[in-house]
């Protein structure tokens, strides 16, 4: 269904019943839209945009009382996004390919290693971090974890903390294990 004024004229009041209001909500679906497009790699963010209001626009009478226009409109995005992708037969590549690793006895024997190698290379902060996030468990685990999450400045700053930490030693047990078998 095409794109006419009064069906925009709905999505605007579905955004915000005031005019101002709507024009910066609908700002911030279209920014935080194209970004989630271009952010999965797609050639052409501002045509799935379109067509994910279309379709919005299209189910607005489905959703009339709907509290989060936004998350709504993620969905759809998310939807609309599948079938780029289906229909462009695209997959999504791994990032890492496995390291040719020595015989499995040997090889795990070789990464414990390079891990306790890499983990000894961590600043003392980092594996501070990595001993305390990894210790107990049941109830003492998730009140250690959020000690840390307090102390570095919220839940995310922790699990981003520990992204970073667990991404560094995974590269440095790769690079390990790769330069010991050869």
């Amino acid at each position: 269904m095409p794109l006419t004024p009064e069906s925009f004229g709905r999505f605007l009041l579905w955004l915000s019943s005031e005019e101002q209001q709507a024009a910066r909500e609908y700002l911030t679906v279209r920014k935080r839209l194209v970004r989630f497009f271009v952010h999965k790699g797609c050639v052409d963010p501002d045509a799935l945009f379109d067509e994910t209001v279309d379709i919005v626009v299209g189910k607005i009478e489905e959703c009339a009382d709907c509290s989060n226009p936004l998350g709504y409109c993620y969905g759809v995005a998310r939807n609309v996004w599948r079938k780029y992708m289906r229909e462009h037969k695209v997959t999504i590549p791994i990032d890492i390919d496995p390291p040719s690793l020595p015989p499995a006895d040997q090889g795990k024997e070789q990464e414990l290693k390079c891990l306790e190698l890499c983990v000894g290379m961590l600043s003392a902060a980092d594996r501070d971090i990595v001993s305390r996030y990894h210790q107990d468990q049941g109830r003492n685990k998730i009140d250690m974890r959020q000690t840390l999450a307090s102390e570095l400045g919220g839940p995310n700053a922790l699990r981003i903390r520990v992204h970073r930490i667990r991404k560094s030693l995974r590269g440095c047990v790769v690079n390990c294990v790769k330069r010991s078998s050869n």
